[in-house]
């Protein structure tokens, strides 16, 4: 995966998020002729026809590890796309909300596009509100700061992006890390550092998301079709349409497509295929119609064994969420009846020098988990007293999922054996994960499978992103590494 292109910013900080934020959405939506809570793409021309060819292209947006940040999500009202060749596109004529601690250390799709074929060198956004939930190293609690809008900006892209013939993945890394800095008398500063990068579908590690793979995308199913379906998530205006065939593995008691019922929760891992489809390799079902599922950062535990949790809302999809959510605290009931899973996609834990666990006397704050219920989400107002914040509301949890999460820092003692490592990864002292445990380092678990990107030897000194299961075992953070990636 070679460079595409780096964005530099030169307005106020609001506006440089509004200009990052446009360059997504309009490469997700380009030619569409609207926005809103769903996407029509253009049809490939017809000969003789004046409408031009289009090619898919998946939209991926990631995220780089930040020090302090819990949660960060904009709104963005309006956008517009400019071609090269002149003329302008409306793109999104309807509010869409995004959030990015989420997608630390990965990709995550936004869209899977008909765009037109040709160069695009500008596009114009307006935005109405930025929210960023970050843990204060002082007073040890959870802090919030709105940027209210509406601010319009323009930006120039530098090369022009062009879309050419064959389907192709255009990822997005902004480095949050860099991008935000908060002083010591809560202000809150933006000058977003972006990078992008084109990969060829199908390259890779097969699910890879850098070159046309989708992990973990979660939505409502809103219809169903001999060989296919359809779903929509909360987060962006779009809707993913997923091919499914006899290699397709459903999951959480389905038993294949015949199941799956408009307003299923499910979660996808697919492939790109030649023809610029995707195809399902994964379907497990997370909720019924009427239920819901939260993701977050655990920043509170109540009782050993737990009895609720308190967590910052990253992501969310069902009955009674609202993008309104994001970036604000939920508390989580559980009980004996409670499941507790692990998020096992492309992690092994085979071989490992220590037993995993994760059950309700083997949940922290620091940990990221997906909760699902058969319930509706109970909104709510007010402060959250213990996890700090806006609380957004309760849910009573029938499962919940340890997630993979991730963190930056610098390797020291690295102890190589065979096809498996270990290291000691050095985090920040201001980060969120140092405030809320006070553990300034983790021991990270290379395993023959994981998947490095950007190297392929890790050294002490060395800078990386790692994503995987974090676990707590005899006093010691473990994660276990799904992936590893040099910045």
């Amino acid at each position: 995966m070679q460079p595409f292109m780096f964005i530099q910013y030169h307005r106020r900080p609001v506006v440089k998020a509004a200009m990052f934020f446009a360059v997504i959405a309009a490469l997700i939506l380009a030619g569409c002729g609207g926005g809103g809570t769903s996407a029509t793409t253009q049809p490939p021309s017809q000969p003789g026809s004046s409408q031009p060819s289009t090619t898919q292209v998946q939209v991926n947006l990631g995220d780089s590890p930040a020090d302090q940040l819990v949660a960060f999500s904009m709104t963005i009202n309006s956008m517009s796309m400019t071609k090269s060749a002149g003329g302008t596109v409306q793109v999104v004529s309807a509010p869409m909300s995004i959030e990015m601690t989420h997608l630390m250390g990965t990709m995550q799709p936004l869209g899977m596009v008909a765009v037109p074929q040709g160069t695009y060198n500008s596009a114009t956004m307006s935005i109405g509100s930025t929210v960023v939930s970050y843990m204060d190293p002082v007073s040890r609690t959870m802090k919030q700061k709105t940027m209210n809008g509406p601010f319009t900006a323009t930006m120039n892209f530098n090369p022009a992006i062009t879309v050419g013939t064959s389907p192709m993945a255009l990822n997005m890394d902004m480095n949050m890390g860099m991008s935000v800095s908060i002083d010591g008398s809560g202000n809150v500063t933006f000058t977003p550092s972006v990078t992008c990068s084109t990969g060829a579908m199908g390259s890779g590690n097969g699910l890879d998301p850098e070159h046309g793979g989708m992990q973990h995308v979660v939505g409502s199913v809103s219809s169903t079709s001999t060989g296919s379906f359809s779903m929509s998530t909360m987060m962006g205006a779009q809707t993913l349409t997923f091919q499914v065939n006899s290699s397709t593995v459903f999951q959480g008691g389905l038993s294949g497509m015949g199941m799956m019922g408009s307003g299923m929760i499910v979660n996808v891992d697919a492939v790109m295929q030649s023809d610029g489809t995707m195809l399902a390799k994964t379907v497990r079902r997370m909720a019924d119609s009427g239920g819901m599922m939260a993701g977050g950062l655990i920043n509170a535990v109540t009782g050993s064994p737990a009895t609720q949790l308190t967590l910052v809302a990253q992501n969310g999809m069902g009955s009674g969420m609202m993008q309104s959510v994001l970036a604000n605290t939920v508390t989580v009931n559980v009980g004996t009846s409670t499941a507790y899973q692990l998020d096992q996609d492309d992690v092994s834990l085979s071989g490992l020098p220590f037993t995993p666990v994760f059950d309700a006397s083997h949940i922290y704050a620091g940990q990221r988990v997906d909760v699902d219920s058969s319930g509706a989400f109970s909104p709510g107002s007010g402060m959250g007293g213990m996890g700090g914040g806006m609380m957004a509301g309760t849910v009573t949890a029938n499962e919940v999922e340890l997630a993979q999460q991730g963190f930056y820092g610098t390797v020291t003692n690295y102890s190589a054996s065979g096809s498996t490592a270990t290291f000691t990864l050095l985090i920040p002292l201001d980060s969120a994960f140092t405030t809320l445990t006070s553990a300034t380092t983790i021991t990270v678990y290379q395993q023959s499978d994981t998947y490095l990107i950007g190297t392929t030897a890790i050294a002490n000194g060395n800078t990386l992103h790692v994503r995987g299961l974090l676990f707590y075992d005899g006093g010691v953070w473990k994660l276990v590494s799904g992936r590893i990636m040099m910045p």
